[in-house]
Order: C-alpha cells, then sequence, then structure tokens
C-alpha cells in the first residue's frame, strides 16, 4: 500500500503537487486522456486528504471539494479513468469509488471482499464509503450477537405515493432497535458497542431520554442499527425474519450455545434467597416460537403474565454450570454469578 502511493506521489510532481494549486474537476473533464484524469482524480484525492488529514474519506466529503455537484458526476469521472479496473458490482457508487482509493495506494473497504461470499448480502454504497465492514465468517461472538439482534425489533419507513393512478411503496429506510433499560448501560458500553465497533466498523445510534409515567421518572434508552449492508447480513445471511413471531433459535452445536447467550444477555435477570441464585429469562409474548424453543432446551414450565413469560433456567449451583455451556457477556448478570461462585454469597452490584 505504502509503496503504491509513494509511486503515485513521485508521477504527480512530489509532494510539492500535492500542496500546490488545489484541483478542480468538471463533468467535461471526462474528455480528457485517461491517463491526465487519472492524475487529476488521485492528486485530487491526496489533496482532500492533506486538506485535513482527520476528516473520513466519503463520497459527499471529495465531491464537494473536488467541486463537483453530484456524486454521480464524480462517478463518471472514475469510470472513465479506470474502466478496466472498476469491480463487477460496478453500480454501487462506493466500488467506483474504492477503485480510486486502491489506486491511490489506500485501503480498500473490507465489505467488497465479502460480497461474493453472502450472495444474499445487500449493500449501499453509504456502507462502502462508510468503510462498514462484514465478518469474512460466523464465529461465536457473531452467533451471540444474533441473539442480541432477534431480541430487538425490525422497523421498516415506508412512503405511499401515488405514480399517476397507482398507488406506490418506497422503503425509505429499515433498521433494528433494541431497547436498553439504565441498569444495562455497562452491557452497552462494554460489550455491545465495543462488538460492532470492531466487527462492522460501525457504532449504532442510541437515542436517550427521560420518561414519566404514572410519576415516575425512568430513562428511556434505544439503541438503532440502520446500515443497509449491517441489517441485510443479520436478516438475509443469518436468517433472523422480521416479524418476532417467527424468530427461532437459529445455528446449530457451538454457535447455538453463543447464540441462546445472546438472548440471556438481554433478556436474563437473577434473584437470589440467602446464597441461592436463580437464573430467568423475562421474554415478551410475541416471540411465540422462541419461547417454545427456551422452554424445551431448559425443561422447565414457564410462568405466564400478561406482558412477560418467565423461563427459569437453572438454580442453585446449576447456574454456574449453565454459563460454562452459555457464554454470556452482560457484566449485571455474569459479575455476581462469578462473585457468588468463588465466595459463595451473593452480591448484587449497582450497574
Amino acid at each position: 500500500m505504502l509503496e503504491r502511493a509513494l509511486s503515485w506521489l513521485e508521477k504527480l510532481g512530489g509532494i510539492e503537487a500535492v500542496m500546490g494549486k488545489r484541483i478542480i474537476l468538471r463533468k467535461r473533464d471526462v474528455n480528457l486522456p485517461q491517463e491526465e484524469l487519472q492524475r487529476r482524480l488521485i492528486l485530487g484525492l491526496y489533496q482532500y486528504i492533506a486538506s485535513n488529514p482527520n476528516r473520513d474519506l466519503t463520497a459527499k466529503g471529495l465531491t464537494r471539494f473536488l467541486g463537483l455537484r453530484d456524486s454521480r458526476e464524480l462517478s463518471k469521472l472514475i469510470k472513465a479513468a479506470f474502466s478496466e479496473k472498476i469491480p463487477p458490482h460496478f453500480w454501487i457508487l462506493g466500488s467506483v469509488i474504492n477503485t480510486l482509493r486502491r489506486e491511490a495506494g489506500m485501503d480498500n473497504s473490507y465489505i467488497e471482499e465479502v460480497v461474493e461470499k453472502y450472495p444474499r448480502l445487500k449493500i449501499s454504497y453509504m456502507d462502502i464509503t462508510g468503510d462498514v465492514r462484514i465478518p469474512p465468517k460466523i464465529d461465536g461472538n457473531v452467533a451471540r450477537s444474533a441473539g442480541w439482534i432477534s431480541a430487538s425489533s425490525y422497523t421498516e419507513e415506508r412512503c405511499d405515493y401515488m405514480k399517476g393512478e397507482e398507488p406506490q411503496t418506497n422503503r425509505q429506510r429499515h433498521y433494528y432497535q433494541l431497547s436498553i433499560k439504565k441498569k444495562n448501560l455497562p452491557f452497552l458500553e462494554l460489550e455491545f458497542l465495543p462488538f460492532f465497533e470492531e466487527y462492522f466498523n460501525y457504532t449504532p445510534i442510541i437515542k436517550m431520554a427521560f420518561l414519566e409515567t404514572q410519576g415516575i421518572t425512568f430513562w428511556d434508552i434505544k439503541v438503532r442499527i440502520w446500515r443497509r449492508a449491517i441489517v441485510s447480513f443479520y436478516r438475509d445471511v443469518i436468517g433472523i425474519p422480521n416479524r418476532r413471531e417467527e424468530r427461532t433459535i437459529l445455528f446449530d452445536g457451538e454457535l447455538r450455545r453463543y447464540f441462546i447467550a445472546g438472548l440471556i444477555d438481554i433478556w436474563g435477570w437473577l434473584t437470589h434467597h440467602n446464597t441461592r441464585i436463580d437464573l430467568k429469562l423475562s421474554v415478551p409474548p410475541e416471540f411465540k416460537k422462541i419461547i417454545r424453543e427456551l422452554v424445551l432446551e431448559f425443561n422447565h414450565k414457564p410462568k405466564i403474565a400478561p406482558n412477560r413469560i418467565t423461563i427459569r433456567l437453572a438454580s442453585g449451583r446449576k447456574v454456574f454450570e449453565l454459563i460454562e455451556k452459555y457464554p454470556i457477556s452482560n457484566p449485571r448478570i455474569l459479575l455476581p454469578i462469578l462473585w457468588c461462585k468463588e465466595r459463595g454469597e451473593f452480591r448484587k452490584w449497582p450497574l
């Protein structure tokens, strides 16, 4: 990567060319000789980076910097300059932008390397230009995160309009949204967000508000994942149905254990009597299939209430065995269990 960048820098005329007169492009530059158009594009790219080293490289930012009105104009110029090197998915603007980045000696977005591996994966140019990553394989951590996502809601925002006399619907945005209680903030900060930043190079959107009901004030924390490629990865690749009623326990073998651990991270809670602890799940009743499968998995009769189904997973020392089998990651649940295992007493931290 460094050698290619230095090679281009030499062709461009050295650092003096980059720090010299700013490159401005126009639509008509598509008619320039290919070599000259390549030179101007890559020189403009280097100038964009040098103008603010801490700025993210995005299609919109680069388009504005080069004096173009629309990112589609930039796309046409790049296609003309590197026509023989545009990848198969040329219809995605991000792939075209990444051609320029590769030729300039910069990192290519990882998402393009897994497109062939996951044929059902749907991506947008914003996923690529925004440097979203997709895991190249589904390991235990990804399976556990699928448990988190399976416990969340799926929303599609649609816009209805008329085209002539025919009603039309345009899907504007789809996303997963998870409701987090204040006591689960350590899980959010120490496990949930770091996972998505490491595996997807993406930080989910967090919306926090204070709400009041029946004179009680509480935090309302919503965590939203709306990047198209990430949503498609969980929905189309892993296979999480949109409707909560249709969701099931996914995977077999080792990955199944991690998936159930993800469900425990979200729905799990502890009770205690003296030194004995109980680990339970509190599941919304709309997750009908998952509830039936969890009852069979743990062989405990559920307790049914109007808004919640409670399933006891284990009691006493069997809780220690359970976390060995299902590697949960929520500190609010895991730390008290480990303390009880080591000290023989239950201690509840104010998490």
